[in-house]
């Protein structure tokens, strides 16, 4: 009894009808705010871009109420510069407003290109590695270093550029290569500098420094100077090669007879009247014998006639001996 009651109460259908009304009401709100909020049967066709540059492209999207993201990365010649490449979705497509429509672009000209890094490498290499990037190589200006064919310096509109410089692509660089050696070069005069003068002339002149040596007691390369010096002044040398030098305190003058024996040993032409061997041949014949001790004068004397006696012609004698005929005869 008390369910039927309960179930034909104005209470209880006052609250289902309540309950209806909200449920309803729900209803009808979601669905209106989702298709207000998504723009559901709204729709924008995608406009005609290909004959479009990208500003007109930009202009045309922004009235449609259309977003736009323009990538303009790679340029290509067969089109005009800020010319509409591509684009995505396609034309005629229909699209909700605030739609990001993809825009590939051609930009104005070529991305800048990075220099890459060629000091100390080899001509060759540095070519290659140009032409990869597009550039173009111009003049190659050699100067004096050590280092043939290596770039030195790469330059661009005639100013030194560092690697990792932006250029426009297609540039023309030029690059500054070493000379190397050169052959058959006059030594430079070391005589009478010091050691570091020595070492300094000897570096501009692209020769090296060889050997380091001490004509007298002293070992001072703070007050000695090149007395001496191997090729000498004026020889005709390869660059690159040695020089080696003598050091003294000395003046040259006080070293005559080291220099002497240095010029037997090093010098390729030397006139004899410079040999100390030619000097004491001569001085050997203005000796007086008579005033040579005895023994010595003996055996000057036993050498001349011993001399004499091999220069002297030998008399044969001559004996008539029988001849014997042998014809005939057999030998077993």
């Amino acid at each position: 009894m008390d369910f039927f009651k309960a179930l034909f109460s104005w209470k209880l259908w006052l609250n289902i009808l309540i309950g209806a009304i909200i449920i309803v009401g729900l209803w009808f709100f979601s669905f209106n705010w989702l298709n207000s909020f998504t723009n559901h049967n709204v729709e924008v066709k995608v406009p005609d871009l290909s004959k479009m540059n990208i500003q007109q492209a930009m202009a045309e999207l922004e009235n449609l109420g259309l977003e736009y993201s323009v990538d303009s990365v790679r340029f290509s010649e067969d089109y005009k510069p800020y010319a509409v490449l591509d684009y995505y979705p396609i034309a005629g497509s229909a699209v909700k407003p605030g739609r990001k429509i993809f825009i590939k672009s051609n930009p104005r000209t070529w991305q800048p290109v990075e220099l890459p890094n060629l000091i100390d490498k080899s001509k060759r290499l540095a070519f290659t590695q140009l032409t990869m990037r597009h550039f173009v190589v111009g003049d190659t200006i050699y100067v004096k270093d050590p280092a043939k064919d290596a770039v030195l310096k790469v330059l661009y509109n005639g100013q030194e550029v560092a690697a990792g410089t932006l250029l426009p692509r297609g540039s023309r660089v030029d690059l500054v290569l070493g000379k190397g050696f050169d052959l058959d070069v006059s030594v430079p005069n070391l005589v009478g500098l010091t050691l570091d003068e020595a070492r300094a002339t000897i570096a501009e002149n692209f020769f090296e420094l060889g050997n380091i040596n001490f004509l007298g007691a002293s070992k001072d390369t703070l007050s000695a100077t090149v007395v001496y010096q191997d090729p000498p002044f004026g020889d005709i040398y390869d660059q690159g090669l040695p020089i080696s030098v003598w050091l003294s305190t000395d003046m040259v003058s006080n070293l005559s007879k080291q220099i002497d024996s240095l010029d037997i040993v090093f010098r390729r032409k030397m006139k004899k009247e410079d040999s100390l061997y030619y000097k004491s041949i001569q001085k050997s014949k203005n000796i007086d014998i008579s005033n040579l001790p005895e023994e010595i004068r003996n055996q000057v004397k036993n050498d001349d006639a011993a001399r004499n006696n091999l220069n002297k012609p030998k008399n044969k004698k001559q004996t008539n001996k029988p001849k014997i005929d042998t014809t005939g005869i057999i030998i077993d």
